[in-house]
């Protein structure tokens, strides 16, 4: 076949041992920082379907979520092996990253040889922080990144090879369909490739080359294509009933900021924080600093224009995904990762005039950078782990969870199997669910139906653990239907971001008291005030308040105010509400919340007309609040200014 590339010369004895020493520096790098913290959830979910049993996870992949099976495979493989350990299932995610550099040296060996541009970019794609969260993460995207690598060093190596031999072929093919069915954006990968290859083949038939050797040339994309063809269904009907995201777009720029972002500092905030938005900047000028060196000089050009679809076809890719499906999160450009590191190690490289050691030594100083600003993204702080270890330490195996929202079964799933706890404890779902749904939430029947079901069971103590309970429980009804009925003995105890109350039972009369408002409705209660009042005629209706605070409070101490609301016959989207407590005089407010009547993601377009809804407010009596007399006010108005503010003197305090 003819070469497209300059085949690769035998590597320099000093480029095998700067691979061995950039391969132990990053598995220095993943020792020193591998975390022992809890799962967040996505760990937590991952695990559970991948350790459940084989009927799960291919229900999983193929009814429930839109996920490709063979992570989930290679997990449960390899649990089965070394243990299903916080440590052992996050060890396959760091190893995943180490084969991944060896690839990027691969790549390197072979698009731009003697250069040292594969140890350098190696080094950045093992020790920028983007890369180390992923590293250590219960998720796909490590597992994907080392196979989408090694199938692209297969790939080049199809363009600088004389022959492309079967096994090369097969061992594409097989690599990249693995990709394919590790994670769905892997297809942006593939298009990547396929470009490559598409403008070889047009350069092939330039020169007139044998119609055998460009159809062995693309035998690897078509293979790759075909093994992946089977599960194309299943992700376009998967793709149509996925509701785990709320409707929207998410602007270009925004989406090229995150990338930048994630990858330079491992941070994802939507617009990035501004020492990662710095830092994703500088990263992306160093993409196109790296492409205007590679394609100056004629021993990294054939790399530059390798590199440059490698980084522009995913990145363009995923954009455009985001348009349409705005789940937001830097990750999804894993596949634009290999090409914009190589970019950037073509520039170090030119900078140093090709001496391979100072450019990988530049190559650590500029990981180093986010590490010395402080401000290195890390996943999710969720402690699940020490809220399960609260709940089985300090209460009872006959104890009810419930778990705001049932999405978090999974995680309860895992944690109550490990110490400290040793039984398990039955577990309701705030409401019921496998997936998060933001077109669903729970209703008040729903949540009246297992408050009935507590009450009859009489557990000692009900704990609610809360993760984004919002998306579908966003009323608060998990704590609404049992306040001031059961003592709330532990209120917002945080665990990072996981939250974990406990109602405490004390007397039978509150198991009969609970199970009436089950039955009858929590404004059966006759501590609820009674209002029927609407702002504006037809609009929402106000129909009572309803306080539970002691009529002495001290510093520290929580007050909660219910207000229950009914739709009207027109929309009022403008409609806010505030609780505050003030100076009696209302000349001053120490502490205050706003928002819609019922809460942010429950507008009253949600609304059931007839039933009611719930808003619930929590406010901590602050240590600025002296002794002394506070009033507790409700005010309703309009955004608009559609109507004057409602005032409500809902009761005065005495704080001690």
């Amino acid at each position: 076949m003819i070469s497209l590339m300059s085949a690769p010369s035998k590597p320099h004895i000093k480029h095998i041992w700067l691979s061995v020493a950039v391969i132990l520096g990053i598995m220095t790098l993943l020792a020193l920082n591998f975390p022992k913290d809890s799962f967040w959830y996505d760990e937590a979910l991952t695990t559970y379907v991948a350790t459940d049993s084989w009927e799960t996870l291919w229900r999983w992949s193929t009814e429930v979520d839109i996920q490709v099976p063979f992570h989930y495979v290679a997990l449960r493989l390899w649990a089965g092996v070394v243990g299903d350990s916080e440590f052992a299932l996050r060890s396959l995610s760091a190893l995943s990253i180490l084969v991944a550099a060896g690839g990027m040296i691969a790549i390197g060996k072979r698009v731009t040889p003697r250069t040292g541009a594969g140890q350098v970019a190696a080094a950045l794609l093992g020790l920028l922080p983007g890369v180390l969260w992923i590293a250590y993460e219960v998720r796909a995207y490590a597992w994907g990144v080392w196979l989408y690598t090694w199938a692209t060093a297969f790939l080049v190596h199809a363009l600088t090879a004389r022959r492309i031999t079967t096994a090369r072929i097969i061992g594409y093919g097989l690599l990249m369909a693995g990709a394919l069915y590790t994670h769905y954006t892997a297809l942006a990968g593939l298009a990547a490739h396929g470009v490559i290859v598409g403008v070889a083949a047009l350069l092939m038939i330039a020169r007139r080359t044998p119609i055998e050797m460009i159809v062995r040339l693309c035998a690897p994309i078509l293979l790759a294509a075909l093994l992946f063809a089977p599960w194309l269904p299943i992700v376009r009907a998967r793709g149509a009933a996925d509701r785990s995201y709320y409707p929207g777009s998410i602007p270009i720029d925004q989406s090229i900021h995150v990338a930048a972002a994630f990858k330079a500092l491992g941070q994802q905030d939507l617009p990035p924080l501004p020492t990662a938005a710095a830092l994703g900047t500088g990263y992306l000028v160093l993409v196109a600093v790296g492409l205007a060196a590679g394609l100056g000089f004629q021993r990294t050009r054939r790399a530059a224009l390798v590199a440059l679809p490698l980084t522009v076809v995913p990145l363009s890719a995923v954009v455009i995904l985001l348009l349409a499906n705005p789940k937001l999160t830097g990750r999804y450009f894993w596949a634009a990762w290999i090409g914009a590191d190589l970019l950037i190690a073509l520039a170090l490289v030119a900078l140093t005039r090709y001496r391979t050691v100072l450019a990988v030594g530049l190559a650590v100083v500029l990981s180093a950078i986010p590490y010395l600003t402080g401000e290195r993204g890390e996943s999710p702080n969720s402690d699940f782990r020490g809220a399960f270890a609260t709940i089985c330490r300090d209460g009872s195996p006959d104890d009810v969870i419930l778990l705001r929202d049932g999405t978090l079964f999974v995680a309860a799933r895992y944690y109550l199997a490990r110490p400290p706890c040793h039984a398990p404890r039955q577990t309701f779902g705030m409401p019921e669910a496998l997936i998060p749904d933001v077109t669903r939430l729970l209703d008040l029947g729903a949540a009246q139906s297992v408050i009935a079901e507590i009450a009859r069971m009489r557990p000692p103590n009900v704990w609610v653990v809360a993760w984004q309970g919002d998306v579908m429980e966003s009323q608060g009804l998990a704590y609404g239907l049992l306040d001031g009925i059961v003592p709330h003995t532990v209120i917002n105890q945080p665990f990072g971001d996981v939250r974990l109350d406990r109602y405490t039972f004390g007397h039978e009369a509150e198991y009969e008291r609970l199970g009436t408002v089950a039955s009858a409705g929590i404004l059966s209660d006759p501590s609820a005030e009674w209002y029927n009042l609407r702002a504006l005629p037809d609009g929402a209706a106000l129909i009572a308040l309803r306080l539970i605070a002691p009529p002495t409070v001290h510093n520290g101490d929580v007050i909660t105010l219910q207000a229950w609301w009914e739709r009207g016959t027109f929309l009022q989207p403008s409609l806010r509400v505030s609780a505050r407590l003030t100076t009696l005089d209302n000349g001053w407010v120490y502490t205050q919340i706003d928002q819609p009547p019922s809460a942010w993601k429950n507008v009253d377009d949600r609304w059931t007309p007839g039933v009611p809804v719930l808003g619930r407010y929590e406010l901590r009596v602050g240590e600025d609040i002296p002794a002394g007399e506070v009033a507790l006010r409700y005010v309703i108005y309009d955004t608009n200014n559609a109507f004057d503010p409602i005032v409500i003197t809902v009761a005065r305090l005495r704080v001690e």
